[in-house]
Formats: structure tokens, C-alpha cells, sequence
């Protein structure tokens, strides 16, 4: 398909950019320190923050919600960019931003990055129905070996059930 704009790009290089986005997040996070904290550890701190009665957004925090905001805007541009690219171009626009978002991650990790990543991926499933059906298929076999059925986050579960009745 020709670019409309000098410089443009296309529905699979905004999926790609995904990727940048996640790595951006973990070296965020990373940098904050305390890795290896427990969950535990994170939410005494989280309570220590509140200060009559109002919360205390912690650097944590506010470097969450700027991956779901940047995570979000990229897939509104993708879904822009996917209503002028023909039905190969969204499958593989599609593909691109469904095996980043469904990277399997530590099923019992405690960390923010790994929390965060495995919480986004509830932000895919619009897109799931331009993948092709033998992507689906290895999609799904690749979380059936990343997690049993009760280490699901139940937007996994979601995502699983996606699966189930796009593949048929």
C-alpha cells in the first residue's frame, strides 16, 4: 500500500513500536531501584504514602501510568492506521502488536514490570479478530505453556476465552 504522507508509517512499523514502549517501561522501573521487592514490600510502602487521606502518587505509580497512557495511544494510532491498510496488512499489523502484548512473563513474578505487561494484555483483544487463525492457534498453545489455568490473571482468562471463539 503507498504511503499517503512523505514519512508515514505504516500499520506493522506502529505495532512494532510496542516493543520500545515495554523495554522503555522496564528500564523505567528498573531504574527506580528495588527490584526484587515482594509485593508485600510495595504495598507497605503504598500505604506509608498516604498522607491525611489522600494518596501520594509514587514514582512506581506515576511510571504506570504512563505505560498504560503510551500503550494505549500507540494501539488508538494502529487502530487509525489499520481503517486505510488492506486485510494483510492489518493480519500482520495485528500480529505484530498481539505477540508483544502476549509475551509470557514469570506466572509468579511480583514484579511491577511483569504485573503491569501481563495486565495490559486485556488491551489486544480488539485487535485479535485481523490475526490469522494459525496465529491464534500458536498464540494461545504459547500461554496453555506459559501459565497453568490458575496462575490466569483474569484478563487472561478473557483473552484465552477470545481465543477459544475466534479460533472456533
Amino acid at each position: 500500500m503507498e504511503q499517503e504522507m512523505t514519512g508515514a508509517i505504516g500499520p506493522s512499523e506502529i505495532a512494532g513500536q510496542l516493543a520500545g514502549i515495554y523495554e522503555n517501561f522496564t528500564e523505567a522501573v528498573q531504574s527506580l531501584g528495588g527490584k526484587g521487592k515482594k509485593r508485600s514490600g510495595k504495598l507497605v510502602s503504598s500505604m506509608a504514602k498516604w498522607v491525611g487521606g489522600s494518596h501520594v502518587v509514587t514514582d512506581r505509580e506515576q511510571l504506570c501510568q504512563k505505560f498504560l497512557a503510551d500503550v494505549q495511544s500507540q494501539l488508538e494510532l494502529l487502530n487509525l492506521a489499520l481503517e486505510v491498510a488492506d486485510e494483510e496488512e492489518a493480519a500482520q499489523a495485528c500480529l505484530i502488536a498481539a505477540d508483544i502484548m502476549t509475551e509470557p512473563r514469570p506466572s509468579q513474578s511480583n514484579s511491577t514490570t511483569d504485573l503491569m505487561k501481563r495486565a495490559m494484555i486485556g488491551q489486544i483483544m480488539p485487535f485479535l479478530k485481523h490475526v490469522k487463525r494459525e496465529e491464534l492457534i500458536r498464540i494461545r498453545e504459547r500461554m496453555d505453556q506459559a501459565y497453568s489455568r490458575w496462575a490466569l490473571l483474569p484478563v487472561e482468562k478473557e483473552i484465552k476465552k477470545e481465543l477459544e471463539r475466534l479460533i472456533g
